[in-house]
């Protein structure tokens, strides 16, 4: 079974540069990943000084992907080196998908998308913290206009990661908010949705070994 990744990348730009020249950009380009290999969707997001409470203006793609082959495609030697020849190397953020699922809108094209970031804390199980971030996920896209959304983690450093597409607007709940220029979803159907991790009893969690006999941190 494969293991989904989301990804994004952050093009911070001057305060006055023509954010015009972004969405020329999406329009003339976007529709070239419209079937790459691999891809689940691609958002061509946009943060607009002024605009959403943004203080800055950033070009933001989000990214998830079935398998890291398809990710892996895109970075190192494929449509990545456009941005590398345009913006210089821009530091990727990846995270593990532990959830996908869709909203009351999911048949609708999202015009907005938004981010909600957590760090667990050093003294919480990570198990639980993550099985409850699962539960928000699904509450948060109950709502009217909500299109998709997925939960993500970095273990690295813990990161968790909320992020939903919107009919319209993204809530304030969501501290970061973008405009979506173009949605590439060559694989979006094939998305596998729900729980992409099977949580463990909280007996199973606390006990210094599994039921298979493996040693508990192995």
């Amino acid at each position: 079974m494969y293991g989904m990744h989301a990804m994004q990348y952050e093009i911070t730009l001057p305060a006055d540069y023509d954010m015009g020249v972004i969405r020329e950009r999406v329009a003339t380009r976007g529709h070239l990943l419209d079937d790459f290999g691999g891809l689940g969707l691609k958002v061509y997001g946009i943060r607009e000084r002024g605009v959403d409470g943004s203080t800055l203006n950033q070009y933001s793609p989000f990214y998830l992907w079935h398998d890291e082959a398809g990710m892996n495609a895109f970075l190192f030697g494929g449509p990545f080196t456009g941005i590398i020849e345009s913006f210089g190397r821009p530091a990727v953020q990846h995270w593990t998908v532990l959830g996908f699922e869709e909203g009351p809108a999911f048949g609708t094209a999202p015009l907005a998308a938004g981010k909600h970031v957590t760090t667990i804390p050093a003294e919480a199980d990570p198990v639980v913290f993550l099985g409850e971030a699962l539960d928000g996920l699904l509450e948060h896209l109950g709502q009217d206009g909500a299109h998709s959304g997925a939960l993500a983690v970095d273990p690295r450093t813990w990161q968790v990661v909320r992020y939903s597409l919107w009919r319209d607007q993204a809530p304030e709940s969501d501290e970061v908010r973008y405009r979506i220029l173009h949605l590439s979803s060559p694989r979006l159907g094939e998305l596998r949705r729900g729980r992409q991790w099977d949580q463990p009893s909280s007996a199973a969690s606390s006990t210094p070994g599994s039921a298979s006999g493996v040693p508990a941190g192995h």
